[in-house]
């Protein structure tokens, strides 16, 4: 038994060669912008001491020790969320990393759909033009190493873990110097861990020598740590409603927060904001206020008619790529009416994203195509629901395919099933999951609070289950008792007829959304399950 199109990496692409000699690395750009077109972060929780206690000062400093650092700080909530810009800023100047930010260019790039898949466009593109690149992203699915890649690989667990430590040794050597560095360093939580990795990234890219940086925002822009960088270009991919605790309650409050990654001087490209066209003139009127070059992408900045088929699915992905492609040509001093080179189209077509459109298929009897999407708002989960019920009609040859749902959202539930009321008749049944990863639990201050955990799991289960029924009576609704623990836990739920409508004799389509943490931890189940792993008994 095997599980095709896995993609393990993180992001992939055709090694094509490059395309005109880009500026040197260490070189930061001094001409002026062309404009075409004008038109979590930040606290600590209660706590005590440093989260490697125990760890930093071993002999022998492994991957694993390394990990054991990362749950201590994840597993821990924050109890306020101040402005974590400022505090970002003075760990830099603190640690001596302003040199960093001089030395290494900078794409940044916000935004509420895409930003992730933009990201990994653009550094795959930069690294076609010959830059030694490194990319940030957040979350990650299976791997911590998946949030800090260099030239589209993983580093090694071993580098990874050296520069880990050798990090982390500085970071510590802080405490008790500042009252403010003091209180993230002794008490760690899931927010300030933000900031850490974000550090700690600027640290490895330092040590790898990488010339480009593509940055993607943790939330919102204004006020996250990652606008601490001296960006060169900068992009704000397509808005929408999420962590409207943090950034406001309407999407012109929304996009205002994204916006605030804009700079002087600093072209920025955005998407045409078909989703939500009254956040344009919130972006317009921040670029004319700080005086940042706004380019708005349409089929006047970008006017290349032919597309190539990208291996990521769904209308989205090609907003994405042109945005990307937009910034990696303006870093690489490409002019952008150009037509597309054949680098540029073997990167398109190639650069794959764990975790995005992506799609594995189950042997060994069952005959099962899972189809797997973070989007976990509104907008984006109606994007790529429609490629799901694109491509598995296209799949099986079945216009009506049996399409199962399974779902998990740490959002708000009735705000985020509405995304499903075009599609829900396109499904016979759906499974309302919980997950496993730690990241996503724990309203309690201690770490070691399983019960808590879980019984907010069981909680947000229950409460998505009863929206889904009172929604959407006409489409079975499965709520699973626990974390999925196998693969077999989610194909006895799968397999099996769930009502009288569903054709069992088709082999089931599931589509896989509503939180990057589900997602990674399927990944991880259908990779065992490859390995001919078994259900623990």
């Amino acid at each position: 038994m095997s599980v095709s199109t896995l993609h393990p990496g993180v992001l992939a692409a055709g090694s094509a060669g490059r395309a005109s000699p880009p500026p040197p690395p260490l070189q930061r750009a001094q001409s002026r912008v062309v404009v075409h077109n004008l038109g979590e972060d930040g606290c600590a929780g209660e706590g005590a001491t440093s989260a490697a206690a125990g760890v930093s000062k071993r002999r022998h400093r492994s991957f694993k020790d390394a990990m054991e650092v990362v749950e201590r700080m994840t597993g821990r909530r924050p109890n306020r969320c101040p402005d974590g810009f400022e505090t970002t800023k003075r760990f830099i100047d603190r640690l001596g990393f302003a040199p960093i930010l001089e030395r290494i260019r900078f794409v940044h790039v916000a935004g509420t759909k895409g930003k992730g898949t933009t990201s990994a466009y653009t550094a795959a593109l930069l690294q076609a033009y010959g830059f030694k690149v490194g990319l940030f992203t957040s979350p990650h699915l299976t791997d911590l190493r998946e949030r800090t890649v260099v030239d589209g690989r993983l580093l090694d667990e071993n580098a990874y873990a050296q520069y880990f430590f050798d990090f982390l040794d500085k970071y510590e050597a802080l405490q008790y110097s500042d009252s403010q560095l003091d209180r993230d360093i002794a008490s760690p939580s899931r927010a300030n861990f933000f900031r850490f990795i974000f550090l700690l990234s600027l640290y490895i890219f330092e040590q790898e020598g990488v010339g480009v940086a593509v940055m993607e925002v943790g939330i919102g822009g204004r006020i996250d740590s990652t606008n601490t960088i001296p960006s060169e270009v900068s992009i704000i991919t397509s808005l929408g409603y999420d962590h409207m605790d943090i950034l406001g309650n309407t999407i012109q409050e929304i996009a205002s927060e994204k916006a605030g990654i804009m700079k002087p001087g600093v072209v920025c490209f955005a998407a045409p904001q078909t989703d939500h066209p009254e956040t344009r003139s919130v972006l317009e009127k921040h670029a004319r206020k700080v005086g940042a070059p706004l380019v708005l992408l349409d089929q006047n900045v970008l006017p290349i008619r032919s597309w190539p088929k990208l291996a990521i699915g769904g209308a989205h992905a090609i907003e994405d790529s042109k945005l990307a492609l937009m910034a990696a040509r303006r870093v690489a001093s490409i002019p952008p009416i150009l037509p597309l080179d054949e680098v540029e189209k073997s990167v398109l077509q190639s650069m794959t994203y764990a975790g995005r459109s992506q799609i594995a298929a189950v042997d060994g009897g069952t005959n099962i195509t899972f189809y797997l999407d973070g989007a976990h708002t509104v907008e984006s989960i109606s994007s790529a629901t429609q490629w799901f019920l694109d491509v598995s009609a296209t799949n099986t040859r079945d216009p009506a395919p049996r399409r199962v749902l399974v779902f998990y959202t740490s959002r708000d539930p009735k705000r985020v099933l509405k995304a499903f009321m075009p599609y829900v008749p396109h499904f016979c049944k759906v499974v309302i999951a919980q997950v496993a990863n730690p990241r996503m639990t724990s309203r309690s201050a201690d770490p070691g609070d399983v019960e808590g955990k879980m019984s907010e799991l069981r909680e947000r289960m229950v409460t998505t289950t009863e929206h889904w029924r009172n929604m959407y009576r006409e489409v079975t609704c499965l709520p699973c008792a626990r974390p999925f623990s196998a693969l077999e836990d989610i194909l006895d739920l799968v397999v099996p007829a769930a009502s009288d409508n569903e054709d069992a004799s088709k082999p089931a389509q599931v589509f896989v959304c509503g939180s990057f943490f589900l997602v990674g931890d399927i990944i991880k189940l259908l990779k065992v399950y490859e390995a001919g792993g078994r259900r623990p008994e």
